[in-house]
């Protein structure tokens, strides 16, 4: 990607209350920072690589071939945005760090999904990765979601009650069936409800409690791949 932006002092020397003279600071030209999160930088590139490494783990090397649309980068922001919240989450709970074989299944796995070696090569050039930048992401991602996990470990039963009730409100729409053919189906329905609702209060809470700033808005700009 051609877009590069000069740093500011203010990144440079954080917190310093100042900014240096130009001709005393380093100069150094990086990709665009996009959002900052309780101090993490996220550049436009990271947003680029996050999201074609989630069109690759959710339709292997096929998803390569979708277009990643101005909507689909603003998405893949708000997920990086909550991945940086979350992960310093992780750190405060003091949730233990992948190991050296969980990094190394996880890249093993990723590189399969290619199918074709010259191909995931092909893959890491074009987006400036390589096999440890690749296991980064992917550890984040394993770490995000036992994070979730954590916090949904303990969650209230669906009692009969709940499945009965929404049976007898959306029973047309089961095409009529009795209430034991669905009752197992309509448990899970309400399980996974009732897990994503409370997994996006936690996060909104988190976030309000971070500082997080948004300064480039992606979706005007998606053609501009890397």
């Amino acid at each position: 990607m051609e877009k590069t932006c000069l740093v500011l002092c203010w990144l440079v020397v954080a917190g310093a209350g100042g900014c240096p003279r130009p001709a005393a600071a380093a100069e150094v030209l990086v990709d665009d920072v996009v959002a900052v999160v309780n101090r993490h930088v996220i550049t436009r590139s990271e947003v680029w690589q996050e999201a074609v490494m989630v069109l690759v783990e959710r339709r292997g090397a096929f998803g390569l071939q979708l277009e990643i649309t101005p909507e689909f980068l603003e998405r893949v922001l708000e997920m990086v945005i909550n991945q940086r919240v979350l992960l310093d989450e992780a750190r405060r709970l003091g949730l233990p760090l992948e190991t050296r074989q969980e990094r190394a299944d996880l890249l093993e796995g990723f590189r399969r999904s290619f199918g074709d070696t010259d191909l995931y090569a092909r893959f890491l050039l074009k987006y400036d990765l390589d096999a440890e930048a690749v296991s980064e992401i992917l550890a984040r991602h394993l770490r995000v979601e036992r994070l979730k996990e954590r916090k949904l470990r303990v969650m209230p039963e669906i009692g009969d009650e709940e499945i009965r009730d929404y049976y007898l409100r959306h029973r047309h729409d089961l095409g009529a069936a009795p209430l034991e053919q669905v009752a197992e189906a309509i448990r899970l329905k309400l399980i996974t409800r009732r897990r994503d609702k409370r997994l996006s209060r936690w996060v909104w809470e988190l976030r309000k409690r971070s500082e997080v700033k948004i300064l480039v808005e992606l979706g005007s700009d998606a053609e501009d791949a890397p």
